[in-house]
């Protein structure tokens, strides 16, 4: 029982780092349509960013680097989305040439790790060792933090989102993109600061995970395949839908290591999402239209 107890903490903190990673591709999807296929693979660019701060060149501790590293991503984000997005957005069928354009991006990206970094995987150090006991159950202090870190970004970005009069913005532009144009909201301006947000999120979400899985120029797939089934299943667009389905599949996917195997965990998820989608083919909590 207190394995499982275990297992099952386990399962949270891990979806609370899916939950981040999932907001971000929701994030960008809701605010301008667009599903950015180099999501994991900008997931990837933060664990490397903070190997090069930290135990890579310069020896900072973790915590420097994450806050270092938050302006470098939401800039990297934002420039992307102002160099490469944006001068699709008058072509015609742009939604298709966004997916191929983000699918060669990361594609490019994937490379120039392993040119830059090589194909053996990095590492880095956790800010905080050790354990801690409750009731006959051992806690990791990392997990913990990272648990703390991933849930108080998720309620800051749904206060932002929710209380702010740019959040409200963002809100806007998801819900009428002309609508929010004509009563004078840049709708350019939301579209880079949403993707320069959804970058920050899935960086953060490869750092904290890069003390307990390795960085590999390849790693950042993984993460973007299981975002992708997060989202479908919470539904496209809804932030919340996809915090939810995050916590759902990852609490499943620890009991399915538990008792089966993690190879079954992908084939687990995906009977699930078909499961939910025959039910409500919006997804969980969908607020996306034809």
């Amino acid at each position: 029982m207190l394995q499982l107890v275990e297992v099952l903490f386990g399962g949270l903190t891990q979806g609370a780092v899916y939950c981040i990673i999932a907001v971000g591709l929701s994030l960008v999807y809701g605010a301008s349509r667009i599903l950015n296929f180099a999501h994991g693979s900008l997931y990837t660019a933060g664990g490397y960013l903070a190997w090069v701060l930290t135990t890579g060149y310069l020896g900072w501790p973790l915590w420097l680097a994450i806050l270092v590293a938050i302006p470098v991503l939401f800039v990297i984000g934002f420039g992307l989305e102002r160099v490469v997005i944006r001068p699709m957005r008058s072509s015609p069928n742009w939604k298709i040439n966004t997916i191929m354009v983000t699918l060669g991006l990361a594609f490019v990206l994937d490379n120039s790790f392993q040119v830059l970094f090589g194909a053996t995987a990095k590492s880095i150090p956790a800010f905080v060792d050790g354990t801690v006991e409750f009731g006959g159950i051992t806690f990791s202090l990392y997990r913990l933090w990272m648990l703390a870190i991933a849930v108080g970004l998720v309620v800051a970005l749904d206060l932002f989102l929710t209380s702010t009069r740019y959040g409200q913005a963002v809100r806007a532009v998801s819900q009428d993109m002309q609508g929010a144009g004509q009563v004078g909201i840049d709708v350019n301006q939301v579209f880079g600061f949403t993707f320069g947000l959804s970058v920050v999120l899935t960086g953060l979400a490869g750092i904290l995970l890069a003390p307990i899985f390795l960085i590999s120029p390849l790693g950042g797939w993984g993460p973007f395949l299981k975002a992708f089934v997060i989202v479908v299943l919470g539904g496209l667009g809804s932030t919340r839908g996809a915090c939810i389905a995050a916590f759902v599949l990852a609490l499943l996917e620890a009991l399915v290591v538990f008792y089966i195997g993690a190879s079954w965990t992908m084939p687990v998820w995906l009977v699930m999402l078909l499961l939910v989608l025959m039910i409500r083919p919006k997804g969980l909590m969908g607020v996306w239209d034809n």
